[in-house]
Parts: structure tokens; C-alpha cells; sequence
């Protein structure tokens, strides 16, 4: 009879926790799904396309996603916490002034490499999208959106691969950022040049923008930078870690998105934070001493990308600390600690990327991230406290 009633406690505690933390659950659904499906597709890549090929295309992807950063302003994480306080005009200002920005820096990107200039204006409406429904605490819509656009994406870019080569595959990716920016783009009608809300939270815009491109720069500059330095190959090599990486950091990219609008309305998740924690730091160690065997069976070619793969999957233990102490500063309206950490981060990787890549080839680039981690981690630990 005991067993039966904890049985019965336990169902009961974990109906009532799936109840109460919904949003959790769908923020964590769309990251895992769209997280899921990106990290199968990369991993059928690279079972397809010769090293440098696969470096490549993540190059192109990874100069529209750096650009896009650029042009979204900050606005992404204002419209998210000011929206879940109730101040619904700064959506269409946002998208007002991202128009702008967006069309500019195209056109700039356009002249070095086309296909990532119109990549880049759409990736900037559709995180809008995504922007809009977390700030209007729409978690199913959320995971709608992040789903059907990697969906779309996909079966695009193997369509497309198939007719264009590596062209189809960003082709693909611009079609599922398209697709799914309705909501960003039918709130265009509603251009205005009067941004009075922007205009009052400029500052938490302005460390917010910092703090975004740090966050796209941790995902996507080290390839910009890997690329033309050390060659195509060995951005290749590198880039396979980084997708495993990716996909452990569906835990701490949950976290962010859920609680940046749960603690900008007055919440405290300080149970959630260390569960999230909790799972990061197995999910890492698990995939320390498993990867080689995935490799070793799946992709014998990245052979040469086994160490690299084992460094970075530990490096999602700092990055969860990050995200944790970015979501609970921003959505106190502490946004200069976030913007400062980001700076830290950005010198020590850039200064890590060319000392230890120079030195130790693709192990040394590995080791670049984990430790540019670490210190971002250390410095917004103790701000947070």
C-alpha cells in the first residue's frame, strides 16, 4: 500500500509540475524538435559531403546568422521582456525599425556573397516571430513556429541540394525562415518612424544588443573567422563538434527562453535553474564518453574530429551557467552585466581562436570555447550574486 501511494504522490507531483510549468515544457519541445531535427540534418550532411564541402556550407549559413545578429538591434530580447510586462507598441515599432536595418545589412552582405544577404533578412523577421510569442508568453505558438520552420528547412534543402548543389541548401534555409516570419511580416502595414518605447529603453536595448550578439557570435563567428584562417577542412573538422555541442545546448537554450519572460513578470524559478543544471552536467559527461563511439561508426571520414567533439560537448556545462545568469539579470532589468560579460567573452575567444588554433591546429580551437565559456560563466556568477 505504500508503494501504491507514492506511486500515486509521484503521478499527482508530476501532473501538477507539467501543469504548472507548461510553458517549460513547449519552449523545451520547439528547442528540442527544431534542436533535433538541425543536428540530424547537419550529421546526414557530413555522411554525404566530403570535409570541406561541409565546412563550406556551414560558413555561408554561419555569415547570414552573424549579419542577421547585427541588423536585429537587440530588439529580439526588448520586445520579449517588455512585451510579458504588457507593452505591446514596441512590437511594431521593433519591426519598423528592423526593416531598416535589415534591408541595409543585406545589402552590405549581398555584395560579398548573395545567397547569405537574403538569408540574413529573413532569419532577422522570423526570430521577431519567435520574439513576439514568447513576449506574449505564447509557448505553443513558440514551438509551433520553431518546428514547422526547421521542418520546412529540411525537406527544402534536400530538395534543392539535389538540383543546386550547396546552394539548394541555403536556398532551403531561406524558404523556412520565409515561411514562418507571417507574424513579423504582417505587422509591416504598421511602419512607423515614431519609436518612443524603443527610445525609452535604449540602454536595456543597447546591452541587450550585446548581449544577442554574443550569443550568435558564441554559435556562429568562430566559423566566420575558422573559415578564411585556417581553411575549409579543418572548419569541417571543428564544425561536427560544434553540432554536437548544439544539440546538448537544448537544455540551456530551454531555460533561457522560458525564463527571461517568466522572471521579467516577477518569477522566481530557482527549482527549474538547478534541475537545468542538473541535466546539462550529465547531458556533457554522457557525451564525453560516448561521442567516439558515434564517430567512429557513423562518420569514419571526421575521424580526425574525435577529440575536438569530446572538448566541446563539456563546454555546455559553462554555456548553461551563462544562459541561466543572462535569462535572471535581463529579465531584472540588469542588462549591463550581461553586455559586459559578452565583451569578455568575445575578446577571449578572439584572442583564443588565433593563439591556440595557430599552435595546436583543431584541438586548440575546441579548447578556445570551452574556456571562453568558463570565464563569461565566472564573471556573471559573481553579478549575480
Amino acid at each position: 500500500m505504500q508503494i501504491l501511494e507514492i506511486v500515486k504522490n509521484s503521478k499527482t507531483s508530476l501532473q501538477g509540475f507539467i501543469k504548472s510549468e507548461s510553458g517549460l515544457i513547449y519552449t523545451t519541445l520547439g528547442n528540442l524538435g527544431s534542436s533535433l531535427m538541425g543536428g540530424i540534418f547537419w550529421l546526414i550532411l557530413a555522411s554525404i559531403l566530403d570535409v570541406a564541402s561541409y565546412g563550406l556550407i556551414n560558413y555561408y549559413i554561419a555569415l547570414a546568422s552573424v549579419f542577421a545578429a547585427v541588423a536585429l538591434l537587440g530588439l529580439d530580447a526588448t520586445v520579449i521582456t517588455f512585451m510579458a510586462k504588457g507593452e505591446t507598441r514596441i512590437w511594431f515599432e521593433a519591426n519598423s525599425l528592423l526593416l531598416i536595418s535589415g534591408l541595409a545589412v543585406t545589402i552590405v552582405l549581398s555584395v560579398f556573397e548573395w545567397s547569405s544577404g537574403i538569408l540574413s533578412i529573413v532569419m532577422v523577421f522570423f526570430m521577431m516571430a519567435l520574439a513576439e510569442a514568447l513576449g506574449r508568453k505564447k509557448y505553443r505558438q513558440y514551438a509551433f513556429l520553431s518546428i514547422g520552420q526547421r521542418v520546412v528547412q529540411i525537406v527544402m534543402s534536400f530538395l534543392l541540394f539535389g538540383v543546386l548543389g550547396l546552394l539548394g541548401i541555403v536556398l532551403g534555409y531561406f524558404l523556412g525562415n520565409l515561411v514562418f516570419s507571417y507574424k513579423s511580416i504582417q505587422s509591416l502595414p504598421n511602419f512607423t518612424l515614431k519609436l518612443e518605447s524603443i527610445k525609452e529603453k535604449r540602454n536595456f536595448a543597447l546591452h541587450s544588443y550585446g548581449s544577442n550578439l554574443i550569443k550568435n557570435f558564441n554559435t556562429n563567428l568562430d566559423k566566420v573567422l575558422i573559415a578564411p584562417v585556417f581553411g575549409y577542412f579543418t572548419l569541417g573538422l571543428y564544425q561536427l563538434g560544434f553540432q554536437f555541442f548544439m544539440f546538448l545546448s537544448i537544455i540551456p537554450l530551454s531555460l533561457y527562453y522560458y525564463l527571461l519572460p517568466e522572471e521579467a513578470s516577477g518569477k522566481n524559478k530557482t527549482k527549474i535553474k538547478f534541475l537545468g543544471f542538473g541535466f546539462a552536467v550529465i547531458a556533457g559527461v554522457t557525451a564525453f564518453f560516448f561521442t567516439p563511439y558515434i564517430i567512429e561508426r557513423l562518420f569514419p571520414s571526421f575521424i580526425n574530429s574525435i577529440l575536438i567533439v569530446r572538448i566541446m560537448c563539456l563546454a555546455i556545462i559553462p554555456q548553461t551557467v551563462v544562459l541561466i545568469c543572462n535569462a535572471s539579470l535581463l529579465g531584472n532589468g540588469k542588462s549591463n552585466p550581461v553586455f559586459v560579460a559578452g565583451l569578455i567573452y568575445i575578446s577571449v575567444l578572439l584572442i583564443l581562436l588565433f593563439v591556440l588554433g595557430s599552435f595546436f591546429g583543431p584541438i586548440g580551437l575546441a579548447f578556445t570555447l570551452i574556456i571562453a565559456q568558463t570565464v563569461q560563466a565566472s564573471y556573471l556568477v559573481i553579478k549575480y550574486r
